[in-house]
């Protein structure tokens, strides 16, 4: 959810204001993160926002390893803020480019012009209309992603050393566990077709017209 808000309203805010400093400045931030390895900055997380404070006495988030929330849910919600802002924050990038890209294709459309002609706010206008249609792409992605992510994030739990399925789906290939990879191989295939019936549905309430009769 976090990389949903972050990627849709970066790239409505980047097609509204097409060509500004805005635009620009949410372009290349997102290039950056778009190129970046989940590895990469997870690595640059620990060393910033661990590492560092805590050689200065500030201790916020806890380093690798996990934290039972029946163990201890405050160090259970912080020992997962990094690994989710990581994660996060590359996925968001993706959302960015297909949000701005659809809203640009969207906003030439006759009937935006005629929304505006009515007298409708700008805000509705994009909100109510342009967003609607704009969100096709970006829940096709968002299956996929979802569907991914279920199956393990593997980068990134390997990273935080969090005893997710990409953790042990890690562990598994190392130690040439042919059991275990099939499993979570099976997993991430339910779940891949699973997220991919769950946008069919939405589909359906995003555009009238896919709609079965």
């Amino acid at each position: 959810m976090i990389w949903l808000v972050i990627g849709v309203l970066s790239g409505i805010l980047s097609a509204v204001k097409r060509g500004s400093v805005a635009d620009r400045v949410v372009t290349v931030v997102a290039l950056v993160f778009y190129s970046t390895p989940v590895f990469v900055l997870g690595l640059l997380m620990l060393y910033v926002f661990y590492y560092l404070l805590t050689t200065h006495g500030i201790a916020l988030f806890p380093g690798q390893g996990y934290t039972y929330f029946t163990a201890n849910p405050l160090k259970w919600f912080k020992g997962l803020i990094l690994p989710w802002i990581s994660l996060a924050l590359i996925s968001a990038a993706v959302y960015t480019r297909l949000s701005r890209g659809s809203m640009l294709d969207v906003m030439g459309e006759d009937y935006i012009r005629t929304a505006r002609a009515k007298g409708l706010s700008e805000r509705r206008v994009i909100f109510r209309h342009a967003l609607r249609s704009a969100l096709t792409p970006v829940v096709s992605q968002f299956g996929i992603d979802v569907g991914v992510l279920i199956g393990g994030a593997i980068l990134t739990e390997t990273v935080f050393g969090m005893p997710g399925l990409g953790y042990t789906a890690v562990q598994a290939i190392n130690n040439q566990d042919l059991p275990v990879i099939i499993g979570i191989v099976i997993i991430a295939s339910a779940a891949v077709v699973a997220a991919n019936i769950v946008v069919d549905g939405v589909y359906a309430v995003l555009d009238p017209r896919v709609r079965l009769h």
